[in-house]
């Protein structure tokens, strides 16, 4: 089944109109077709999912950039997996407190947006996953397991702003790790007075 097809079945299964676009962005719905007419890029935020994940969506093999906030989702199924060129996948503001095993399965996963859901620790199997550069928790419930962040050695940039953190194990940070670190609207106990080795630091 080509990518034509699968678009056609996944807007009878969300039952809204996706329109090809020149580039698919957080403010714009639709798909966005590579260079062999495949579809890389798919925005279907708000698209009044109910929880429910298309299974059609699951099939596009060639899909780099996924958007598929704001869908009352609560969970990421196994097959995720399946879209073994996804490079990008935004979730935020959704009902999630977990990830799936399978998310470590992604060669190429690059940035995971989960900001405004139910996670209160940060999964271990993040440290599986070897490409990821951006983890964005921003919004949540976290109160531990930060280490699995610190212990990637490939996340630079790190999002935890409003959570429910007390302590931070900053004696992991290596030097030249992070680019970027924002711990805003925590309430951290053992702040230090500079991070000469995070780039920008926020908190």
């Amino acid at each position: 089944m080509g990518d034509s097809q699968i678009i056609e079945e996944l807007i009878g299964q969300i039952n809204r109109n996706l329109k090809q676009v020149r580039k698919v962005t957080w403010l714009i719905k639709g798909y966005q077709l590579n260079e062999y007419d495949q579809v890389s890029h798919l925005n279907i935020s708000k698209c009044n999912l109910k929880g429910k994940w298309p299974s059609a969506l699951l099939k596009l093999k060639h899909l780099e950039f996924l958007d598929i906030q704001e869908n009352k989702l609560e969970y990421i199924p196994d097959e995720i997996s399946n879209l073994q060129k996804l490079k990008c996948i935004d979730i935020r503001n959704n009902n999630i407190n977990s990830l799936p095993q399978s998310i470590s399965q992604l060669p190429l996963l690059q940035k995971l947006y989960l900001g405004n859901n139910y996670f209160t620790k940060v999964p271990e199997l993040i440290e599986d996953c070897n490409k990821l550069e951006l983890i964005d928790f921003t919004d949540n419930l976290v109160s531990s397991g930060i280490e699995h962040i610190l212990n990637s050695d490939s996340i630079s940039n790190i999002y935890l702003k409003n959570n429910q953190l007390k302590q931070f194990p900053f004696h992991l940070i290596k030097s030249n790790q992070i680019k970027e670190l924002n711990l805003m609207e925590n309430d951290i106990e053992n702040l230090p007075k500079n991070l000469l080795v995070v780039k920008n630091f926020l908190f």
